[in-house]
Parts: C-alpha cells; sequence; structure tokens
C-alpha cells in the first residue's frame, strides 16, 4: 500500500498517472478530444474520460 498525504479538511490531491486511450466526443459543429486517465491510487477500472485541453493544463508531464 502507497502512504497517502491527507490534509486538515481531510481532502488529498489526486494526480493523474497515465492515459490509458483517447477518443473523441463529437457534437454537431466540433470535435472535442478526449482521453481516458487512470488516476493515482485508483486502478484501471476506475479510470474517468477527461478533456484532453484540462489535462494539458493541469499535467503537461503526460503529453511529452
Amino acid at each position: 500500500m502507497e502512504e497517502l498525504e491527507v490534509q486538515e479538511d481531510m481532502s488529498y490531491e489526486e494526480c493523474a498517472v497515465r492515459i490509458l486511450e483517447r477518443s473523441e466526443q463529437i457534437t454537431r459543429n466540433k470535435r472535442i478530444p478526449m482521453c481516458r486517465v487512470q488516476w493515482k491510487h485508483h486502478s484501471e477500472d476506475e479510470a474517468t474520460w477527461e478533456r484532453e485541453e484540462e489535462l494539458k493544463v493541469g499535467f503537461p508531464n503526460l503529453f511529452s
């Protein structure tokens, strides 16, 4: 088990570990790049879909 740093208010910071897959969400007039992200302290089964542009801002290390 990994140690988890918990703040005084019982919250902790989530960190993206890796991108598992990519896809595009298509609306009427635009395409939104999406990434399925595995988070630290979570398994692949708990991965979530996030907007690629938001990940690039918060976690640029995933794209280098």
